[in-house]
């Protein structure tokens, strides 16, 4: 920018008063002062654009007639945008640079996720592989060094060696098929760090195989935590992670993972402490075996109710007969005595 445009700038705010452009972002925008902010910034901005001062910002020319947009796109960018950063770093000092670190890390998470799913899918891994590498907090991100200035990665902290192992073996693997391609971009390297340097964000992925968390780090959760974060009742890595997506594939990766997790649960599960998981399940026995009880016992109850009932009428005085015949010439009687109200005398048929 030209030392003329910033020089009539300077002017223009001088002719308002304004000595330091710095629109009051306590206030509302309408204030008197702020409105001063606003129609100095939009008069220079028209001006210096036409002179060409901001071909290097593309500026499209047509949209400088349209006054009300501009006001419109000032009051979004200046009394909300920035009157949002300007509240965060009044309460925390710095915190928008963390924030902005953070959505750095993200983005650097997804775009390395959506590279290895993508290749994982197009080399047909199986979907044990497939749903740890669709998680983007299941992948570290990196970082440059000021003084190598290579990509370090970060450890993340809740990833168990195995699963760091075969993370490896997957960009060796994503490394020599970039090299197959002879790709004109190929991919940044990332370099193991001496120490371990600890990641940005703490998310934590769930719902992942028991496996693929760290057992120092899992077995310092509560019970609830437990429960939420890790499926206990599958695995995905073999035991020895290094020989995980080679050449000649290992004869357990071909298992289905139901298969796969019944072979290797048993030496997997060991360092893991699922002492609260053994706690329910004995809890839902005990639970069921009352359950169980008071049902016997209502059972035995009823049976020894219709015994009694039995016991009872077989101990009744059977009915005589000649009881039994005054019943059915009582009905008789009875049947006769109704013909006759409802049938007609000889004389009038």
């Amino acid at each position: 920018m030209s030392d003329f445009a910033i020089k009539y700038i300077i002017s223009c705010l001088a002719k308002l008063g304004i000595r330091r452009w710095a629109p009051d972002l306590n206030n509302l925008c309408d204030t008197l002062y702020n409105e001063a902010c606003r129609v100095s910034a939009i008069q220079t901005f028209r001006q210096v654009s036409i002179s060409g001062a901001y071909e290097f910002l593309n500026v499209n020319l047509t949209y400088l007639e349209d006054v009300p947009l501009l006001t419109k796109v000032y009051n979004h960018y200046v009394h909300y945008y920035m009157a949002q950063r300007y509240k965060k770093e009044a309460k925390e000092s710095g915190r928008y640079a963390k924030d902005e670190d953070r959505r750095a890390v993200l983005r650097a998470r997804l775009r390395l996720k959506s590279l290895r799913y993508q290749f994982g899918v197009a080399n047909n891994f199986p979907q044990r592989y497939l749903k740890i590498l669709s998680d983007p907090d299941a992948h570290s991100e990196d970082e440059v060094d000021p003084v190598t200035k290579k990509n370090t990665i970060k450890k993340v902290a809740c990833r168990s060696e195995k699963a760091n192992l075969f993370m490896r073996r997957l960009d060796e693997e994503m490394e020599k098929a970039d090299q197959a391609n002879r790709l004109k971009n190929p991919k940044r390297v990332r370099n193991l760090p001496v120490d371990g340097i600890g990641s940005i964000s703490q998310s934590v992925p769930n719902g992942l195989p028991i496996d693929f968390y760290d057992p120092e780090w899992f077995n310092n959760r509560t019970a609830g935590q437990k429960r939420i974060i890790a499926d206990l009742y599958t695995v995905a890595f073999l035991p020895d992670a290094t020989k995980s997506l080679l050449g000649k594939p290992h004869p357990d990766e071909r298992l289905s993972d139901k298969r796969f997790t019944q072979k290797h649960w048993d030496e997997a599960i060991k360092p893991y402490d699922i002492s609260h998981e053994i706690a329910n399940d004995e809890d839902v026995d005990a639970s069921l075996t009352e359950g169980s009880n008071e049902l016997e016992y209502l059972v035995e109850e009823e049976l020894s109710e219709e015994q009694n009932n039995v016991i009872e009428l077989q101990n009744e005085p059977a009915q005589s007969d000649h009881v039994l015949n005054e019943d059915i010439e009582m009905e008789d009687a009875n049947e006769k005595y109704h013909d006759s109200l409802f049938s007609l005398p000889n004389e009038w048929s």
